[in-house]
């Protein structure tokens, strides 16, 4: 039986913590852990930029907080 890419990493039910998630690598790895299906949670220094990098997931359907 073979399976697709989506069925071998999905992460429906799964959290993510990302560290450095505001921007860069860390927002990108972000970007493909919601996309899988898991909920991210987003930790960085600055929380304007943490508010604006969940607002721009949530935008894509990721249900994505910030600590």
């Amino acid at each position: 039986m073979t399976r697709t890419v989506q069925q071998l990493f999905d992460l429906t039910g799964k959290t993510a913590l990302v560290t450095g998630g505001s921007r860069g690598l860390g927002l990108q790895m972000a970007q493909a852990l919601g996309e899988a299906g898991a909920r991210i949670m987003l930790s960085s220094r600055k929380a304007a930029n943490l508010e604006a990098a969940a607002a721009a997931l949530q935008a894509q359907g990721i249900d994505a907080q910030w600590v």
